[in-house]
């Protein structure tokens, strides 16, 4: 994508966030922050469980490997890795990188390379199991006049095709084959990443289905996240409906990941669906916009730990 094609979109998502906020109002928005006031900890430590499970899952898939990195390592990087994706306008692909650098000196750079790949994969599996429950929480939720269906089915077909490639697509190297056509990684080494994969997902099925299982635990625990910011402006939101809200608008979220750093189109899609569900759309901006004070929080974290000494090891083999 060019340059100017990005500055453009830039100023596009800049213009809806700021037509947003012009709409809602900032003296609102001031005083809805007043509003959640002390309840600012508690929504931006909630994310620390998001991470917990998630750095759990990505532990799972060097467990075989003795000289795997501890835990608490483990959650170091992920968090930092976390903020490089934020930073990075386009993809969030910008920590992978980081990753496999920082666990190379415990695993060595292709089985590094390997753990990293692999828990992206069952990151976005998680995910993709988050838009499929929110699709079947808005067909149950809304009104059948409001309700898409009809799109709600062809997308849930799509995710359900998604998922079947996620799960049997390493059976024939996929990984190979998306990648071997740039011909910048030996075929060696795409094989070995490909074999890993493999390996994981069909002699260690238990292993597998327990780190897909945190990763979507993570998505559930951010949706209380939703629930908090409504109660603390006075809003009743139930769990399933901000499941709703939130898993759709993750699913518009990587729709429209070409939008640099999805200004504009994250707080387009949290004020559309709020008014979906019935709530005043405003609050919808509201979700939003504290949960990019979040996101810059924790980047503040991210960018921490990530400065903190590592541990002295000798590069593995």
């Amino acid at each position: 994508m060019s340059r100017k094609l990005q500055a453009a979109l830039f100023v596009v998502g800049a213009a809806v966030f700021g037509y947003l906020v012009a709409r809602t109002g900032v003296g609102r928005l001031a005083d809805d922050a007043a509003r959640t006031g002390w309840l600012f900890f508690p929504i931006v430590s909630l994310y620390a469980l998001v991470y917990a499970c998630s750095a759990r899952a990505w532990h799972l898939t060097m467990k075989r490997d003795p000289s795997k990195p501890s835990y608490w390592r483990t959650y170091s990087i992920l968090v930092s890795a976390a903020a490089i994706n934020v930073l990075t306008p386009f993809v969030n692909l910008g920590g992978e990188p980081y990753r496999v650098a920082a666990v190379t000196p415990w695993l060595g750079k292709r089985r590094a390379a390997g753990a990293v790949i692999l828990h992206r994969m069952l990151h976005t599996l998680s995910y993709v199991l988050v838009w499929l429950t929110a699709l079947g929480l808005a067909f149950l939720l809304l009104p059948a006049s409001a309700a898409p269906r009809a799109l709600f089915a062809v997308t849930a077909a799509v995710l359900l095709g998604l998922i079947a490639l996620l799960l049997f697509g390493h059976r024939r190297g996929l990984l190979e084959r998306l990648l071997g056509w740039t011909q910048r990684v030996p075929r060696e080494l795409l094989v070995e990443l490909d074999s890993q994969i493999t390996d994981f997902y069909q002699r260690h099925r238990r292993g597998f289905l327990q780190a897909v299982g945190l990763e979507y635990l993570s998505r559930c625990i951010y949706m209380v996240e939703l629930v908090l910011i409504a109660a603390s402006v006075g809003v009743r939101l139930g769990y399933l409906q901000a499941f709703a809200i939130g898993g759709l608008e993750a699913l518009l979220g990587n729709v429209l990941f070409f939008v640099p750093f999805e200004l504009g189109a994250r707080e387009g899609s949290f004020y559309v669906l709020a008014g979906l569900f019935g709530l005043d759309p405003q609050v919808g901006l509201y979700m939003s916009i504290v949960g990019r004070v979040r996101d810059f929080a924790w980047i503040g974290v991210g960018l921490l730990l990530g400065m903190w000494p590592s541990a002295a090891r000798e590069p593995a083999a």
